[in-house]
């Protein structure tokens, strides 16, 4: 497929965004081509690839981040990142879809997440073709895997009781100590016992909320012990 040299110049954009320069900008043009412009010349093939790649780089990623996880916990995490939502969520943030390329007919889909998502993907399985291992797994990390999403996806409560059954065959309690402020803002102090010991605690806006937080204060005393 021939690419124009307005093509080529709106890829030059894209490629700013992604902070990647392709030596083979064909694969760049594949993987923003949906099978309703190209039959032949489409993105599904990168897409099949980008996806397996995708899943190797956040398996690995959170293997080596949170050694103290569970499978669960780490199948639940990775889920999360790799999930339609959040990919189109991050498609969004690049300006993705404003250099997709649909049939005539197909006009409009291109803000669709299932479409984002699915370029998103098609895009990694570029760029693992054209730059290698290295440097798709630092793009992945890099736009793709943020600390403070990570923490904000996780389910700290569920991490720590499935750790705490598995390595002391019990399960946390949480125990509400304080409450301040009018009933219109009111605010939760919340303990979390392991055992006998206090592990962590947290502040919050609702009972739920503190709850949450105390158990992200255990996680990260458990990492600092690990």
């Amino acid at each position: 497929m021939e690419i124009s040299l307005l093509r080529q110049k709106a890829l030059k954009e894209l490629q700013r965004n992604l902070k990647i320069n392709f030596s083979n900008l064909e694969l760049l043009n594949q993987a923003l081509t949906h099978s309703s412009k190209e039959p032949i010349f489409h993105n599904e093939r990168l897409e099949f690839l980008g996806d397996a790649v995708l899943g190797v780089v956040v398996g690995e990623y959170l293997f080596r981040k949170f050694p103290y996880l569970e499978e669960g916990a780490l199948s639940k995490l990775k889920g999360m990142i790799v999930s339609e939502e959040n990919l189109s969520r991050h498609a969004r943030k690049i300006g993705i879809k404003d250099y997709i390329l649909v049939g005539k007919n197909q006009e409009g889909i291109q803000s669709q997440d299932s479409l984002l998502a699915d370029v998103y993907e098609a895009i990694i399985g570029a760029i693992y073709l054209d730059k290698g291992w290295n440097v798709v797994f630092h793009f992945v990390v890099d736009s793709l895997i943020k600390e403070e999403e990570i923490q904000r996806m996780r389910d700290f409560k569920s991490d720590l009781q499935e750790y705490t059954q598995s390595l002391y065959k019990t399960i946390p309690e949480y125990e509400l100590v304080e409450e301040v402020g009018p009933d219109h803002l009111k605010r939760f102090r919340v303990k979390v016992r392991i055992g006998k010991k206090i592990w962590g605690e947290g502040w919050g806006s609702s009972k739920k909320r503190a709850e949450k937080r105390a158990a992200q204060s255990a996680w990260e005393k458990i990492k600092n012990e690990y």
